[in-house]
């Protein structure tokens, strides 16, 4: 099986490409990386150096493994950070090219372009861009829960507000929706939860919040969920397993101090997590 995976791609660190294709991979599929740019780290550094990855380029790349008559073969497309209005464009042609070939092909789309913390932190008409087009292409949504407030224009208050802004962008095209650190308390502990809501019905899986220096959580959930859909789990599971795989590495990543997300370390933590968290049934 076979994911054409366009992101951001980083030498150093893991985030965009280089936090989802090792995991796609561990858990056996084929994965086709991209770039939408190419940095030495994620800007979250003091510093960082690299370039934004022209479309002709990525265009080049696309043609390519279509002159090898990979489409056909081509499960899923997931895109991430873009970069550009331009490589949001391109990322439509790719899709339409492929399911053109192949109508099974499923195409999920992060959108990554703002969180809580920083706001929006790319070009307002690139976030534009995903919210006024890009996402009615997508068979797989997979907002943050500042990114949902920014796509439906509704207020995030409550678990109401969620599934109401869950059910809105359903209906522009998605037939899922993975919502992603929904922050919450229970006791004196902060907790993060991940919704699905789709045909099936609605989920939630919440962990306990682990405070980690490492980015690319959210590239690394939606890589683990599009992979075990592939599997063939159900929505619910695909949430529990992601939800529960993620968790396990972020552990490992706090009891060892680190700057990344130890993706490689913890890798046997994708055919096995070290905790399971059960998914509850909200919708």
């Amino acid at each position: 099986m076979s994911i054409l995976s366009i992101q951001s791609t980083v030498a150093v660190g893991h985030v965009g490409n280089s936090a989802a294709v090792f995991p796609m991979q561990r858990l056996g599929f084929e994965v086709w990386a991209v770039p939408t740019v190419l940095f030495s780290n994620h800007p979250g550094y003091a510093s960082h150096d690299g370039a934004t990855v022209p479309v002709k380029t990525m265009r080049g790349m696309v043609d390519g493994i279509d002159q090898l008559d990979h489409f056909a073969h081509c499960d899923a497309v997931l895109s991430g950070y873009l970069g550009s209005v331009e490589t949001g464009e391109f990322v439509i042609e790719s899709v339409e090219r492929i399911k053109g070939i192949n109508p099974d092909t499923l195409y999920m789309c992060t959108p990554v372009f703002g969180d809580i913390t920083r706001q929006i932190y790319v070009k307002s008409k690139i976030a534009e861009f995903v919210r006024d087009k890009l996402i009615s292409h997508a068979d797989i949504l997979a907002p943050n829960m500042f990114e949902l407030e920014y796509l439906t224009g509704r207020a995030q208050e409550s678990l109401t507000d969620t599934l109401f802004a869950a059910d809105q962008l359903r209906s522009r095209g998605p037939k899922t929706i993975l919502i992603t650190a929904l922050k919450g308390r229970k006791g004196n502990r902060m907790t993060l939860s991940n919704v699905v809501v789709s045909d099936e019905g609605a989920w939630r899986v919440t962990v306990p919040q682990i405070p980690i220096r490492a980015k690319g959580t959210g590239d690394t959930l939606a890589a683990l969920f599009l992979a075990h859909t592939l599997r063939g789990e159900k929505p619910e599971e695909a949430l529990m397993l992601a939800t529960s795989t993620l968790y396990s590495i972020i552990d490992d990543t706090a009891r060892h101090d680190s700057d990344e997300l130890r993706l490689i370390d913890a890798q046997a933590e994708y055919l096995s997590p070290s905790y399971y968290f059960d998914a509850v049934r909200i919708g």
